[in-house]
């Protein structure tokens, strides 16, 4: 098999590995393969079982990039590169000047992300709701949920699809193409929802992916999917 149909069989394969990883998702959200019962209220424990869940997919995900990325795959997983050059990206406003870096970007987006996110969150789930959330366990579960949704997602949608371009060679552009679309179809059901959901999804999954790429690591996908999902989260399990 010559090299580039290699390259194209992975792709393929890792594609079609999210693409399965996606209705999963929205299955496991209201029949979680484990089913614990370890807090008062059934949200947390609805969550819970779906979070633990959705972590032993991203690890199965995990083992199937190594499998056909190798160790090379895996190094987009570091979480101390925050750091990197800025690929010009005219048409949406990023434009960055020659002392830029993705430590001043990556900053600014998650304030402005977060922000949005909010607004929106608000607009979709909290309006004229009633605004109470208790200290505990409702804030700690909150953190904890967001980061393992967090990672779990930015593993299934965007280090999957990151590791085997980069590995093998093959333009950013697919793995940013990839990752907005599958990560914006997915959140037409999910929260933000509807079009305007699936249009913030997808900017989002395109620039996540774009981050990895960019710095050859982890942490502002994770930091940046983090911040939102604690908004998220704070939102739904007001009382």
């Amino acid at each position: 098999m010559n090299k580039k149909r290699i390259n194209l069989v992975s792709l393929l394969l890792i594609t079609i590995v999210v693409i399965a990883c996606a209705p999963l998702l929205l299955w496991f959200r209201s029949s979680p393969l484990l089913a614990l019962e370890i807090f008062e209220r059934a949200i947390y424990n609805l969550e819970i079982s779906y979070q633990v869940t959705v972590l032993l997919l991203a690890v199965i995900v995990i083992g199937i990039v190594y499998g056909v990325a190798g160790k090379d795959g895996l190094a987009y997983l570091n979480l101390t590169k925050r750091d990197g050059k800025i690929r010009p990206e005219p048409w949406i406003g990023i434009k960055p000047k020659e002392t830029e870096t993705w430590k001043n970007l990556g900053l600014n987006f998650a304030i402005v992300i977060t922000l949005v996110t909010a607004v929106v969150i608000y607009f979709q789930v909290v309006h004229g709701g009633n605004v109470s959330l208790k200290l505990y366990p409702g804030v700690i579960l909150i953190l904890v949920f967001a980061l393992m949704n967090a990672f779990s997602e930015e593993i299934i949608f965007r280090f999957s699809f990151v590791a085997v371009v980069s590995r093998y060679g093959l333009s950013p552009y697919v793995a940013q193409g990839l990752a907005a679309a599958i990560f914006g179809v997915v959140h037409y059901f999910g929260n933000p929802g509807g079009v305007l959901g699936v249009l913030m999804a997808a900017f989002i999954g395109w620039f996540l992916a774009k981050s990895m790429l960019e710095t050859k690591g982890f942490f502002w996908a994770l930091t940046i999917h983090f911040l939102q999902d604690v908004v998220i989260f704070s939102a739904l399990f007001l009382e």
